[in-house]
Order: structure tokens, then C-alpha cells, then sequence
């Protein structure tokens, strides 16, 4: 198994590359698409601007964040002594697992208001092509690794673990576009465009709706798959209405201070934390 994980510590970053490389290649293609089409314009240059310089925040914690993650993997790993054996089954399963896990997450996320504070940065974008895909905070990754640290508890090894994740992380990329509809029979066992478009919808019939990563299968099996009717309107139920990254970053966070100040008891700010986003005492 050692053989197995030293080809995988020497092979990690040229993947990396390739999927970085091929990113870089769709997110052109698309910008120029856009071009074509003539819906680039002030507005959504914003926007698209908004979504990088978040991603460019985010980057400048990645060290951390990396430590964080990849730390607590291999520290807790350290105390397992069984280990499930590695091979091309055990690794097809641990990715099968971490999709699992990954949609349950992304569940937890919708529905604790402390937890969308800040995927609904995520979410913020009025527009949708690849530089949505960027904007995501960079406190996600110091809180989502407790989510998947189960796999290592059962004997999996956290090198795979982590491969296992980054490639479901990077398989969502792709999903973030307008330029590629819908995909027949492949649509029935993974995510994709369209139904990740969904997703990224407000509308009241998208809402909370097709979670999946990697697999569109568990949607359909725990009732929250909705395929796509209509073009969706992107972004949150309430506009921020602001590309200041900063901003972006932390306004959920100023209006969740807003409703913890004006909480008349500690029932009532234990909610606004721990309910679904939008919730009242009138509920």
C-alpha cells in the first residue's frame, strides 16, 4: 500500500495541473462564447469580477486551510491501526462515499443558517458561467473537513480520501455554465449543467433543490431532485447587490449580527443560528 500512496504524492500535482489546465481552457471558450453571444457587458463584468477577486481571497488562505484539512486527515489517520485495503475497488468506493457524504453536507449547508453564512456566498452570484464557480469562501474548507472525517475513523487512507474529494471538488467546475444544455441518459446518473443550474436558481420550484456533487442519484433518492423547466434566476432570494469582495465575504455574517442583537432571549439567538436561513419567531 506505501508503493500506492508514494505514486500518489508523486502524481497529485500533475493531476492538479491537467485539471487546472483543462479549466483554464473551458473558462476561455466560454468567455468567448459569451462575447459572441454579446452578453458581456458592464454589469456582468462586475460580477464576473466579483466571483474572482473572492476566489482571490480565498487563495490567500490556502495554506492554512490546506493544513487544516490535510492535517486533520493524516493525524487522525495516525491513530487507526486497521486500514481498508487499497485498490481500484476500495478507491471507486471511497469516492462513491465521499459524493455521499459531500450531498448531505451541501444538505446541512442549505438548511443551518450558521453553516449557509458562508456557502451562501457560493450562491451570491446574479450571473452563471465559470467565474461562479469561483467564488466560494474561504472558510468553507477550515469547517467541511469534519464531514468526511468518518471515512478515515472506518480505515480508509486519508491520501485517498483527500484524492477522493479533490476530484469531486474539481469535477463541479464544469457544471458552472449556461453554454452546454441538457445531456440525455448521462443527466440519470451524474450532475450535470442543467441541473446544477437548478441548483443555482432562486426561483421558488429550485429552491433547495439538486445537491449532488458528482452523482445527480441521490437527489432523486432522498427527493430533492428538480430538473430544469426554465433559464433560473441566479443568485439569492435577496440580491446583495455588491461586487466588493469583502462585502461578499462577510454580509450574511453582518445580517446574522443584526438578528442575534435583536433576539429577546437565548432560545431566539440559538435559532437564528442553527435554523434554515430566514427564519423568524414568526415561524
Amino acid at each position: 500500500m506505501s508503493e500506492v500512496v508514494i505514486s500518489i504524492e508523486e502524481n497529485i500535482g500533475l493531476m492538479i495541473y491537467i485539471i487546472i489546465g483543462f479549466s483554464v481552457v473551458l473558462a476561455i471558450v466560454e468567455f468567448f462564447y459569451e462575447l459572441y453571444k454579446k452578453k458581456i457587458n458592464k454589469w456582468r463584468l462586475g460580477e464576473m469580477w466579483a466571483s474572482f477577486s473572492v476566489f482571490i481571497v480565498a487563495q490567500l488562505m490556502e495554506k492554512t486551510s490546506t493544513l487544516i484539512f490535510a492535517g486533520a486527515f493524516l493525524l487522525v489517520g495516525e491513530f487507526i491501526p486497521w486500514q481498508i485495503p487499497l485498490n481500484a475497488w476500495t478507491t471507486v468506493l471511497c469516492l462513491v462515499l465521499v459524493d455521499f457524504i459531500y450531498y448531505w453536507e451541501h444538505v446541512i449547508e442549505h438548511k443551518v443558517r450558521i453553516l449557509w453564512s458562508y456557502h451562501s456566498i457560493h450562491h451570491s452570484s446574479p450571473i452563471y458561467n465559470y467565474t461562479t464557480a469561483m467564488r466560494v469562501s474561504f472558510i468553507d474548507s477550515l469547517i467541511t473537513w469534519v464531514f468526511y472525517l468518518p471515512l478515515i475513523l472506518i480505515g480508509f487512507h486519508p491520501y485517498i480520501v483527500l484524492l477522493c474529494f479533490f476530484l469531486v471538488l474539481m469535477y463541479q467546475f464544469w457544471l458552472h455554465t449556461e453554454i452546454i444544455g441538457k445531456l440525455g441518459w448521462f443527466e440519470l446518473v451524474f450532475m450535470t449543467p442543467s441541473q446544477h443550474r437548478v441548483h443555482h436558481g432562486s426561483d421558488k420550484m429550485y429552491l433547495d433543490k439538486n445537491f449532488g456533487a458528482l452523482f445527480s442519484v441521490w437527489d432523486r433518492m432522498f427527493g430533492t431532485f428538480q430538473e430544469e423547466k426554465h433559464t433560473p434566476t441566479y443568485g439569492l432570494t435577496k440580491p446583495i447587490r455588491t461586487i466588493n469582495p469583502i462585502k461578499v465575504h462577510l454580509i450574511e455574517y453582518m445580517n446574522i449580527f443584526k438578528d442575534l442583537r435583536k433576539s429577546k432571549n437565548l432560545k431566539e439567538a440559538w435559532n437564528y443560528l442553527v435554523k434554515h436561513p430566514g427564519w423568524t419567531p414568526k415561524n
